[in-house]
């Protein structure tokens, strides 16, 4: 009974570390390195203004109006703005019927969301 108990609980201890192991390694790849904190009024502000109030804006497309920052700040906190501008996949593709983001405006964004979107 003791040689179970004791082999129960080293299986469940291994399966956790493979677990923890593998969300690491996803991480790892997903770590985006920040030279800079980007404020919103000086950083922000105008990207989405450019590239994504004309439907995120009055007409909140989606469920966002990103002339609220409120709002930028939910669809930052809860991942669907870098997951959309990133193209990530179960994301739809934005700005809607243009082309992606240049690489370095995407990083801006996921620094500003990463950095406490302030």
């Amino acid at each position: 009974m003791k040689k179970t108990i004791v082999l129960s609980l080293a299986i469940i201890t291994m399966m956790g570390a493979c677990k923890s192991g593998a969300k690491q390694a996803e991480t790892a790849q997903a770590k985006v390195v920040c030279e800079t904190t980007p404020t919103y009024e000086s950083d922000i502000k105008g990207v989405i203004a450019t590239y994504c109030t004309k439907c995120h804006g009055e007409k909140a497309k989606g469920g966002y109006n990103f002339l609220l920052l409120p709002d930028l700040k939910r669809a930052g906190k809860n991942g669907d703005l870098v997951g959309v501008i990133k193209w990530k996949r179960g994301y739809p593709k934005m700005p809607a019927h243009a082309d992606k983001l240049d690489d370095k405006t995407i990083h801006l964004i996921e620094c500003w969301v990463m950095g406490g979107m302030n």
